[in-house]
């Protein structure tokens, strides 16, 4: 929704997003910021990954990255 609404990767709507999926992650292992742009990367280098998020929502893999990066860049 925020990638069609327009949501800035650096916004604090994006950064609470990025928290989300950060907490997410930490169900079920320890997840860092630089874990968590590390899983980032993933989803746009591995094309089973990219094809997952762009199946939700076209370029939703390298938003999710942006909002990422952009998050762990400000803690």
């Amino acid at each position: 929704d925020a990638l069609r609404r327009g949501v800035e990767p650096s916004s604090a709507e994006a950064n609470d997003l990025a928290e989300q999926h950060r907490a997410s992650i930490e169900k079920f292992y320890d997840c860092s910021y630089e874990m968590q742009v590390s899983l980032g990367d993933m989803y746009v280098a591995d094309p089973r990954f990219t094809a997952h998020y762009d199946g939700i929502g076209s370029g939703l893999a390298v938003y999710l990255r942006e909002v990422i990066r952009a998050n762990a860049a400000k803690h």
